[in-house]
């Protein structure tokens, strides 16, 4: 037994000594000029994104290192142009490590990614503040700590260029969604996306179609917690995935949909938060998305993944699929793979949702 314990202790010191190197290592690359990647266009026009969400990894845990599988199977499968986070995606103490040792990961598949925080990631042993210090500058990494004027931290935007110049053809706004609140706050239990990050949305947006000449620029939004919105999709005639729960948005409703409705550039929203939902249907020209939950050991039965999108250049357009890689319930430790890995719910944006073109 003392051997063992002694074997043990070693492998951990092992393990932290390795992670020091790591966090030494990232600190060091970090530092060198022209490190951030440029996110452009494919020659084919495409640009895939892959989304991963409420992957509430762990430190030191078997079932997060399950998750991760998952991130890299996913990776190497759909070989995606960038790797975007929405939030919920460490939910652990050794707070800091576990940040290191998923990004490790990241870093690894040498393609370029994003996080948006989510409500959980505050909540262990690190701010939102030492989070952003953590991972921005990491390599690959082109999430933003964002204006410091405004609600949250984390609000930026990410730009893809044409295949064929340095032209931009579309956006990516990244926003922090923010806190829930307890259960006894009186507007619900979660925050809402601010009117100053509005504003500042609106601002930019505006900035981009005017030295677009006027024309909105394709964009898609990605943040954790979902609109009001998302109810209003429910039981549509376009709308396809699972919705096993209602959408936990706030109680307030602050205007990001109406402000993206105006604006004209917005396509799509993608959020995670809710386990049992992947669904995706479209309210007035915007699609409103979940991802597939990522975790094993959080709660949600509706199996285990990530959601794919693939933008088109010069076009208003996307595809966007469901992957499914496990079956998972937590309460009963299932975790099994599925036996047809082959995209669900595909859908292509604006043609499977027509119908809502009309006002239906």
């Amino acid at each position: 037994m003392n051997t063992l314990y002694a074997n043990n202790k070693k492998m951990k010191k092992i393990v932290d000594l390795s992670l020091f190197i790591l966090a030494v290592s990232l600190l060091s690359y970090s530092a060198k000029e022209n490190s951030k990647p440029i996110l452009k266009f494919n020659p084919d026009g495409k640009f895939k994104i892959v989304q991963f969400t409420d992957v509430h990894f762990q430190y030191g845990s078997y079932r997060s290192d399950s998750a991760l599988v998952i991130i890299k199977t996913v990776i190497a499968a759909e070989k995606p142009d960038l790797v975007v986070l929405t939030g919920d995606i460490v939910c652990s103490k050794n707070t800091a490590k576990a940040w290191i040792s998923l990004s490790k990961v990241l870093i690894d598949a040498g393609i370029p990614w994003a996080v948006t925080l989510g409500n959980h990631d505050r909540e262990y042993e690190m701010t939102e503040e030492q989070i952003m210090k953590t991972i921005v500058g990491m390599p690959f990494n082109l999430t933003e700590n964002g204006p410091k004027k405004i609600s949250g931290i984390g609000n930026y935007i990410l730009e893809i260029q044409s295949s064929k110049s340095s032209k931009t053809e579309a956006l990516l706004y990244c926003f922090d969604s923010r806190r829930a609140y307890p259960p006894t706050h009186d507007t619900g239990m979660s925050d809402w996306i601010r009117s100053d990050q509005i504003n500042w949305y609106t601002g930019h947006s505006n900035k981009f179609t005017r030295a677009n000449g006027g024309n909105p620029l394709p964009a898609l939004a990605f943040f954790h917690i979902p609109l009001p919105e998302y109810k209003e999709i429910i039981g549509k005639g376009s709308t396809i995935g699972i919705q096993e729960e209602t959408p936990c948005s706030s109680a307030i409703n602050s205007g990001l949909y109406a402000a993206m409705f105006d604006s004209k550039d917005v396509m799509g929203v993608f959020v995670g938060h809710d386990h049992n939902d992947n669904y995706i249907g479209c309210l007035h020209n915007i699609c409103l998305a979940y991802g597939n939950v990522t975790d094993r050991q959080c709660y949600g039965k509706i199996g285990r993944g990530a959601r794919v999108i693939e933008l088109y250049e010069g076009e208003r357009k996307f595809d966007t699929w469901i992957l499914k890689l496990y079956e998972c319930d937590r309460d009963k430790d299932t975790w099994l793979p599925v036996s047809n890995c082959q995209p669900k719910f595909v859908v292509s944006y604006p043609d499977s949702f027509k119908e809502n073109s009309a006002g239906k």
